[in-house]
């Protein structure tokens, strides 16, 4: 497997989506839920993500790395399902 370098932008990102994870650590979690729900809370955050009202940029740079991790929960249920099925 070749090594990927990741690019500095990626990590601080990734770091932000990490930090929005832990905050709810109190959940849960992702790996019991349904596509469509996740999907929906995606796209609620993008909603809200697109609400020109919301002047705090501090909220909208929470609500992209809530965006991200809803997208990273659907891909890994679908990944994990993938992998269920095969074995």
């Amino acid at each position: 497997m070749r090594t990927i370098e990741v690019r500095q932008e990626v990590k601080l990102f990734a770091e932000q989506m990490e930090k929005r994870l832990q905050s709810h650590d109190d959940r849960p979690g992702w790996k019991n839920e349904q596509l469509y729900y996740l999907y929906a809370l995606l796209l609620s955050k993008v909603d809200k993500l697109g609400d020109t009202s919301i002047s705090d940029k501090e909220k909208k740079l929470k609500l992209t790395a809530d965006i991200a991790n809803f997208a990273m929960m659907i891909h890994d249920n679908m990944s994990r399902e993938e992998h269920e099925h095969e074995s």
